[in-house]
């Protein structure tokens, strides 16, 4: 919840920063592009005008200049109409340049007819419009080209900041994606063990099934084979337990498998492995433990059930196998085994102890 609001926070404050820098940024890009290019019409219409006073001065009678005087005439007004917050009016209206009233009065001098003098005169104005001509594309190299550089290196500069808040809000987003998918990873392999963990135990006594016991039984006979100890299986069912659910009803039966397990557990040594193998069929996994340990931990299973109030109350008895492990014996081996020997104790009645390969059975 707390990145939640964190991711949220960083929205509201680094988007809209984001947005005001890019609109500032691209304001400054639209700025500089209509500045350059109208510093370049102003600096084509100078030498426009340049090239105009010479081919005019060239000729002789107004006929041959009206051509160029109309258009020069053009060029002076488009001049004269740069507005007063353009950083180019300075230059062009600067009375040290003296530009305009040049113009004007080389237009007037080439409109007169022709005479000595006045090509005289027209030849000095041509000169001295040239030159400020010249001193007016000097200055609007170096003035107006130093306000758009700043303006790009602002530019620039917004662009990298820009650059750095897209960086930030990407390892933001970055980071809590990924705290994200840490979250959810742990969570599946909490959600997978639990399932795991329920899939292998039962539900009702929370005992370890049948898959979990080959498992366990494996193991346990690779380790009982490589060191040669004693591994014995003991096999339980519940005398007549079919007729319990029956006579009582299933909750009952439940009850009393829930109430079974838990006291077997609870008397069972550390190494010892319990598991419900089938509806009212249990098993013990005892390494370390010979026959006759396994006939004594039976006798105590029974006389705690006759010690029971609840069992005792419903006359509970079981039916118990035994079986030890031998060379080359397999998990699947040993049950059979076992469960030889449970049968042979249900023939012999309630209560009733069979081991495995003993003369008797």
């Amino acid at each position: 919840m707390k990145n939640n609001e964190s991711i949220g926070l960083h929205r509201l404050i680094i988007l809209p920063i984001l947005f005001l820098l890019a609109i500032s940024a691209f304001f400054l890009f639209h700025t500089t592009v209509v500045e350059q290019q109208r510093l370049k019409t102003v600096k084509q219409c100078l030498e426009d005008i340049r090239s105009d006073i010479y081919r005019i001065a060239e000729k002789e009678t107004s006929s041959q200049k009206s051509y160029e005087t109309g258009r020069l005439t053009s060029l002076i007004e488009k001049l004269k109409e740069i507005k007063a917050d353009s950083p180019f009016y300075e230059i062009i209206n600067s009375k040290e340049l003296n530009l305009i009233d040049s113009a004007d009065s080389f237009l007037k001098a080439s409109t007169q007819l022709g005479s000595t003098p006045t090509n005289l005169s027209l030849s000095a104005l041509t000169q001295s419009l040239d030159k400020a001509i010249s001193e007016a594309l000097v200055s609007l190299n170096d003035k107006p080209r130093a306000s758009i550089r700043s303006k790009v290196k602002i530019e620039y500069s917004l662009i990298i900041l820009i650059c750095i808040f897209i960086l930030i809000q990407y390892f933001v987003v970055q980071s809590y994606i990924k705290e994200r998918l840490d979250e959810q990873c742990q969570e599946h392999e909490e959600s997978t063990a639990l399932i795991k963990k329920l899939t292998e135990r039962d539900s009702l006594t929370n005992l370890p099934g049948r898959k979990k016991f080959y498992t366990e039984a494996d193991r346990e006979i690779a380790s009982a084979t490589r060191y040669s100890s004693d591994l014995t299986l003991i096999k339980m069912d519940i005398h007549g337990f079919k007729d319990i659910n029956q006579k009582h009803g299933q909750r009952a039966g439940d009850k009393i498998l829930s109430r079974f397990a838990r006291l077997v557990r609870k008397n069972l040594r550390r190494p010892d492995s319990f598991f419900r193998v089938g509806g009212d069929k249990f098993v013990i996994l005892a390494p370390h433990t010979t026959i006759e340990n396994a006939e004594h931990l039976t006798v105590k299973i029974n006389k705690l059930l006759k010690m029971d109030k609840l069992a005792s109350a419903i006359h509970l008895e079981i039916n118990v196998g035994i079986a030890s492990c031998e060379k080359d014996d397999t998990s699947e081996t040993l049950m059979k085994k076992v469960a030889a020997a449970l049968k042979s104790s249900k023939i012999r009645g309630a209560g009733a102890v069979a081991i495995y390969g003993h003369s008797e059975n």
